[in-house]
């Protein structure tokens, strides 16, 4: 004789866990104030600007930016420098400043940059100590490989090549150009203004004075 079957019992949900209230900034979730937490400083000691970078002497501002060791203000804050206890130490070199050709074009100079009409055949270019930067007139007055433009620590220098018509410099307030002897390295002075062959120029700016 077949056994009877029990009734099945009845299945009641569970109730779900109550959420734990959300705690409110400063308050916990007991309700309790929880002590303000430390802030953390993301300013590095010795920035890193990017991998592989030239490496140059420098020292930082009070405000940790690497400025060039002589200068007498710092060149992104304007803080003075003349009063701080300055320790120099190696660091990335940050660009010296811009390039502002007569067409509007304009340059960071982060490195070297080989002028000319055809810069990117010049050896400076093909062995990778400078980039290409090219600039024709309609004289044709422009040498393949006519001026390079040289960072060396926190100066910026200008070399004739031996063009055919010459390179010459403007300094910042004066009337003349005067023209450079051939593969002999000057500084360029913030301001200062550059002339390629007869007619084509490039002026130099940079906020990083001495």
């Amino acid at each position: 004789m077949p056994r009877p079957v029990a009734p099945a019992r009845p299945t009641t949900a569970e109730p779900a866990p109550p959420l734990p209230p959300t705690p409110v900034d400063g308050v916990s979730a007991a309700g309790t104030e929880e002590p303000p937490r430390e802030r953390v400083s993301l300013i590095r000691r010795h920035p890193k600007r990017r991998p592989g970078g030239p490496q140059v002497l420098g020292v930082n501002c009070k405000n940790e930016h690497f400025n060039d060791p002589r200068a007498h203000y710092c060149a992104v804050c304007g803080i003075s420098m003349l009063q701080l206890t300055l320790s120099p130490f190696h660091g990335p070199r940050p660009p010296l400043g811009v390039l502002l050709l007569d067409d509007g074009q304009a340059v960071p100079l982060e490195d070297d940059h080989l002028i000319g009409r055809r810069p990117d055949r010049a050896p400076e270019v093909a062995e990778g100590r400078a980039h290409p930067l090219r600039m024709t007139d309609t004289e044709e007055s422009i040498s393949r490989r006519h001026v390079l433009v040289r960072l060396e620590e926190w100066q910026v220098n200008v070399v004739d090549l031996g063009s055919a018509n010459g390179t010459a410099v403007r300094a910042p307030g004066a009337a003349d150009f005067v023209r450079l002897p051939p593969d002999t390295p000057v500084e360029l002075a913030p301001g200062a203004t550059v002339r390629v062959g007869l007619t084509r120029t490039f002026r130099f700016e940079s906020n990083r004075k001495v």
